[in-house]
């Protein structure tokens, strides 16, 4: 039995609805309804307040029903740890494996200090901000749906955010849901930068919070005129999209970077009027 099984079955056992589950370990109701959903086990980080949780050990939730049969307990256990490493030093090959991995993915996380929650913004281990995008609202498929993109991203016309490096204040205009899902740069992606564009539209305002590398061009095209008349600024952004094993299990960010390119408009008001060259980076990804 996978170990979100598990977890399903014991809220079931417990008569514990998700919203229960949520409000005592802080994991939002979506996240807890993807692992159903998406048939995926919870990060590692997460599994001590989930036993807590459920009134369950780890041992319980990692380890399986036959696997715990072939433990054989003694009477010298001091603590509920050294029972834990009995089990799994009794465990099969492939429990061991399951739980070492967790451990590793636990200790990686630890260490950069990845915050929970769907958008959030870390420093990576060359001190550059990155914007990690846990909230996958646009699911990988043959051909996005960037119609339901554009509808989205209507949300955040009127808004504004501020660029952290500069203290410039960037505008959603009415014109950006439509040029960010159907411009030619974007008709162009393929694979996996067509995925992280249509996932990257979750964190727009992050993305611009984080731009760096200012640069500045002059408006030399008449349907400009009024949108860009005192020209096009553009800022170097990053974002990590999750990757999953072909079990589900969280393995690592793939980071993205991409060219905001906004628009100095004729009120004065500068506009995000597109995200451009959304491409996966060669370095090493990000790890959970």
């Amino acid at each position: 039995m996978n170990i979100y099984e598990k977890i399903f079955a014991r809220l079931e056992e417990l008569h514990m609805s998700q919203i229960e589950l949520s409000r005592r370990t802080g994991i939002a109701t979506s996240t807890i309804s993807d692992w159903r959903k998406k048939e995926i086990n919870p990060q590692a980080d997460k599994l001590v307040i989930i036993c807590k949780a459920l009134d369950m050990s780890l041992v319980d939730l990692l380890c399986d029903e036959e696997d715990k049969k072939n433990t054989i307990f003694t009477t010298n256990h001091v603590n509920e740890e050294q029972i834990i490493l009995d089990h799994i030093d009794n465990s099969s090959v492939a429990t061991k494996k399951r739980i070492i991995s967790y451990f590793e993915q636990w200790m990686l996380k630890s260490s950069i200090n990845i915050p929970t929650g769907n958008v959030f913004i870390i420093t990576d281990a060359e001190g550059k901000k990155v914007v990690v995008v846990n909230d996958l609202r646009f699911k990988r498929s043959k051909c996005v749906d960037w119609n339901t993109v554009e509808e989205y991203l209507k949300e955040y016309i009127g808004e504004c955010t501020e660029i952290l490096d500069t203290n410039e204040m960037i505008y959603i205009g009415s014109d950006f849901p439509d040029e960010y899902s159907h411009s030619k740069d974007t008709k162009v992606l393929r694979g996996p930068n067509e995925y992280a564009k249509s996932n990257a539209s979750v964190a727009i305002k992050e993305l611009i919070q984080i731009a760096t590398n200012k640069a500045f061009s002059e408006n030399h095209k008449d349907k400009h005129n009024s949108k860009a008349k005192y020209g096009w600024y553009r800022y170097d952004t990053r974002f990590a999209i999750p990757k999953y094993d072909n079990t589900g299990e969280l393995v690592g960010y793939n980071i993205f970077k991409g060219r905001l390119v906004i628009r100095h408009a004729q009120d004065g008001k500068l506009y995000l009027y597109d995200i451009l060259r959304i491409k996966k980076e060669t370095s090493k990804p990000l790890e959970s």
